[in-house]
């Protein structure tokens, strides 16, 4: 590999997996300061190939100009509502809040004045703010991820710097930030990666890689403080068996690589991810381990599933984390029982109560879904039966999303309530897993509103 350096560790340093898959003793860390200066082709652990982006519009993807009309139009708006606010007491301020729906409308009266956020910040009795703003999902026939609205505020990725004859592929999301790996003829041979803010409409599109030959086997969004954040993409190489570690960090604007071997041959496989500190596990289902990447050490390791003492296919499990940062592991059995693990230590699963579902269910919380015959068994849709599945974890709200009958759901794992966000009507494109977008700090300042509007 050229111009890059090789760190053998000692023996307290290396990381073996339990089931011995994985070899991370010999890293491979290029030299970004040359790779920078140099340029050249790209590969793993080579210089990255510069592209050409399109430059999103002044102020992030979907900002558009305002006309000198719209701007004193709204000043005149802002002169209007700061009156009534400085003639109306806070008492029948307060119930004309109350009377308000619980998202649009008590955003925007929050983005009015100072005094007005303040009251609404304090107030009792008001209705409570809901825990998404909604979620992502991929869908084909549209080249972006549309985003469906739970709490009447719509978010939208239409201007993003993508090319719509081949559009993108959400593959991760969190802290309010979506990572999408753009497609097109090149995407088989060529890695190109975005992570946007769909709130605050801005975007970053990050240094393309050579990845042919590799199959992708991770892509896992780490956000940090502020606006900084981290990528990690595992790739596993055909032959020899190898595997590489892919870490961009938006600090130094550059990729960082580490490459090791695997023991037997591993074909990547579709599964959630989790991130806790700064390491990320991902699902591997078909192969019955969870991946596990630490993007500081830049290893590799796998931890074994629990024994469940069930059969596992995809969609009835799935992986989670406690408030604490404890890797948690979810399995759905046939009578809909929710059962969950919790690593306590490394290779040591703890299994906590399980619970019914059916117990949680009500008309006031499902709706007609409270009369319908459920079931996790795929077989059990012949029967009659409505398939259950796992759809989703947020990790800033610690709640699970099922798919049940064409619905999205979410379950709250601190009170036990389920909440009935969604109906897909399309029947020809079932349900995937869907990508919350979760509420900010309620009421949202005006900074916050404003990049919010539409």
């Amino acid at each position: 590999m050229p111009s890059a350096v090789v760190v053998r560790r000692g023996a307290r340093a290396r990381s073996q997996s339990p089931s011995g898959e994985f070899d991370s003793a010999r890293r491979t860390r290029p030299r970004l300061e040359e790779e920078r200066g140099r340029g050249g082709k790209g590969g793993i652990g080579k210089p990255c190939r510069a592209r050409a982006r399109s430059q999103s519009p002044p102020g992030g993807f979907g900002s558009a100009r305002r006309t000198r009309a719209q701007v004193e139009g709204e000043e005149r708006g802002r002169g209007w509502m700061e009156g009534i606010a400085s003639a109306l007491p806070d008492d029948m301020l307060l119930e004309v809040f109350k009377r308000l729906p619980p998202m649009a409308d008590i955003v925007r009266c929050s983005a009015v004045c100072r005094r007005w956020r303040l009251l609404l910040s304090g107030a009792g009795g008001l209705p409570p703010p809901p825990p998404y703003f909604g979620f992502f999902r991929n869908y084909g026939p549209s080249p972006l991820p549309p985003f469906v609205p739970t709490a009447g505020v719509g978010l939208d990725l239409g201007a993003l710097p993508v090319s719509r004859a081949c559009g993108a592929l959400l593959i991760d999301c969190r802290g309010r930030r979506l990572l999408l790996r753009e497609l097109g003829a090149g995407s088989a041979r060529e890695l190109k990666l975005l992570v946007c803010d769909p709130l605050r409409k801005t975007s970053v599109p990050l240094p393309s890689r050579y990845v042919a030959g590799h199959r992708v086997a991770c892509c896992a969004l780490l956000p940090g403080e502020g606006a900084a954040f981290r990528v990690v993409v595992v790739l596993f190489g055909a032959a020899p068996a190898h595997f590489d570690i892919l870490v961009y960090s938006s600090a130094a604007s550059a990729w960082e690589a580490a490459t090791g071997a695997l023991k037997k041959s591993m074909n990547p496989r579709q599964g959630p991810t989790v991130v806790t500190g700064d390491v990320v596990y991902k699902l591997q289902s078909e192969d019955k381990y969870i991946m596990a990447v630490d993007a500081t050490k830049m290893v590799l390791s796998a931890v074994p599933l629990p024994n469940t003492g069930m059969l596992l296919y995809a969609g009835n499990h799935w992986i989670g984390k406690t408030v604490d940062g404890q890797l948690c592991f979810f399995a759905l059995r046939e009578q809909l029982v929710l059962a969950k693990w919790v690593l306590e230590s490394p290779g040591e699963w703890s299994q906590r109560l399980a619970v019914d579902l059916r117990v949680l269910m009500n008309p006031a919380t499902v709706g007609d879904l409270f009369l319908v015959k459920l079931s996790a068994k795929i077989s059990d849709q012949l029967r009659g039966c409505k398939l259950v599945s796992f759809g989703g974890f947020c990790e800033g709200t610690g709640a699970l999303f099922f798919v049940m009958a064409d619905w999205v759901m979410a379950l709250d794992l601190t009170t036990w309530k389920f909440e009935r966000l969604w109906r897909n009507t399309d029947e020809s494109r079932p349900l995937g897993d869907v990508f919350p977008v979760e509420m900010m700090v309620w009421p949202p300042a005006r900074r916050d509103y404003l990049t919010m509007k539409e």
